[in-house]
């Protein structure tokens, strides 16, 4: 993975990266004409592979109250997701850290000098953590429609079963019961402290409700600790749209009909 432009507006505290991705495992492209009954495969050699590219917003402004926390929006983009742009943001964090040496440099905690007379620095190399911020219709729907369960499950040591040692212990689930006479109005912000004081020995936890006017269930798995919801649809996110003409599979720049207006959308999610 590589990244193929950046952007940056000083002025407005965002930044935009265009990230690449060369894969030589999937599918050889095809185009073909029906009508003639033309068919062109493209077969990969070498080190060629299919590229694919996706535009990557990101505030250069820290959430207000929040020094370490910045907002950021990933295109969906097939065959890049989440984790990998995490991991090659990181690596730009650790390539920073081995070529200055003053990157995140600190006064060390225990005092001390050095023997030129200056403070001893220590240093630490950061990386990126991406959290998925719950969506405003995730939030929402619980605090209007009806909390049917909620559990906390916590890993467990992998050990067999008494009488079986096919089967093995992995994980534990403490269902709790829910006093509806004494649920508040701002049910998820409750919801998000009750499991970040518990999420020291349950680290997920296990929501289910019922939308307003609906009979359909719907289970949402939360990183205890954040509130980050564990699956994709339950995450914050915005369109652009529509494009046309239709974008090709890749690009070595920022295209500015998508950035432009994903951007002025994008900053309206930050607080700054």
């Amino acid at each position: 993975m590589l990244i193929g432009d950046v952007r940056f507006s000083a002025a407005d505290q965002y930044m935009i990266l265009l990230l690449r991705l060369s894969d030589k495992k999937a599918p050889n492209s095809v185009y073909s004409d029906p009508l003639s009954g033309h068919f062109t495969e493209h077969p990969k050699v070498g080190n060629i592979g299919s590229d694919f590219a996706c535009h990557v917003l990101i505030s250069t402004a820290p959430e207000a109250g929040a020094p370490n926390i910045y907002t950021c929006a990933i295109e969906r983009v097939t065959n890049i997701h989440a984790g990998l742009v995490q991991r090659i943001l990181s690596k730009m964090l650790n390539y920073e850290y081995n070529g200055n040496q003053s990157f995140y440099a600190y006064p060390a905690p225990g005092g001390g000098l050095t023997r030129d007379g200056h403070a001893r620095m220590e240093r630490c190399c950061p990386h990126v953590d991406l959290r998925g911020r719950p969506s405003a219709a995730l939030i929402k729907d619980i605090n209007d429609g009806h909390l049917s369960g909620i559990s906390l499950i916590k890993d467990e040591p992998v050990l067999p079963i008494a009488g079986a040692p096919y089967l093995k212990k992995s994980k534990t689930e403490l269902k709790l019961t829910i006093d509806r006479g004494n649920l508040p109005k701002q049910l998820w912000n409750s919801l998000e402290h009750a499991m970040r004081a518990n999420s020291d020995a349950y680290g997920t936890a296990k929501v289910s409700y019922r939308q307003p006017g609906s009979t359909r269930l719907i289970t949402v798995e939360l990183d205890a600790a954040t509130g980050q919801p564990l699956n994709d649809k339950f995450i914050e996110s915005f369109e652009v749209g529509p494009i046309f003409p239709p974008l090709a599979q890749s690009t070595n720049a920022v295209v500015a009909r998508v950035a432009s207006p994903a951007a002025t959308k994008f900053l309206t999610y930050r607080s700054i």
